[in-house]
C-alpha cells in the first residue's frame, strides 16, 4: 500500500524551495506552516524541528509546536515548547505574543494536569 497522496500547489512549491534552499529557516517554517494547516503533524513538527536548528530563537516555531504537540495529547511536550515561546517572545519585547503564549501555559498546566516543578528549566533543551 502506497503512503502517496495528493498534495497542494503551495505544498510542493515549498517543498521545491526548500531543496533549493535547505538551510533556510523561513522556509521550513513556511512549509511546516502548510503541514500543520493540512493536520500532517509528523511533517510539521520535522519541519519545525528544521527551523529552530537553523533558528533557535525562532519563538514562532515553539509556538507553533506546543500547538502541535497540544493537539497529539502530548502535554508535557506542549507545556515545554509554549514555555519557551513565551520566554522568547519576551526577550524580543513582543508583549501580545508573550500574554498569549502565557494564557496556553496556564492553559495546559490545567488541560495536562502539569505543575511548574514537574518541568525541566525553561532555558534547558527541550
Amino acid at each position: 500500500m502506497f503512503n502517496k497522496f495528493f498534495e497542494s500547489k503551495e505544498i510542493k512549491q515549498l517543498k521545491a524551495r526548500a531543496q533549493s534552499m535547505p538551510n533556510d529557516p523561513e522556509v521550513c517554517f513556511n512549509l511546516g506552516t502548510a503541514y500543520q494547516k493540512l493536520g500532517r503533524y509528523k511533517d510539521a513538527v520535522c519541519e519545525f524541528e528544521k527551523t529552530l536548528k537553523y533558528n533557535p530563537m525562532s519563538a514562532e516555531a515553539y509556538y507553533n509546536l506546543a500547538l502541535i504537540y497540544e493537539n497529539m495529547n502530548e502535554g508535557k511536550k506542549a507545556t515545554l515548547h509554549i514555555l519557551k515561546a513565551g520566554n522568547l517572545f519576551s526577550n524580543k519585547n513582543d508583549q501580545v505574543n508573550k500574554m498569549e503564549a502565557r494564557g496556553l501555559l496556564r492553559q495546559y498546566y490545567r488541560k495536562f494536569n502539569i505543575q511548574p516543578e514537574d518541568l525541566p528549566e525553561p532555558d534547558s533543551d527541550i
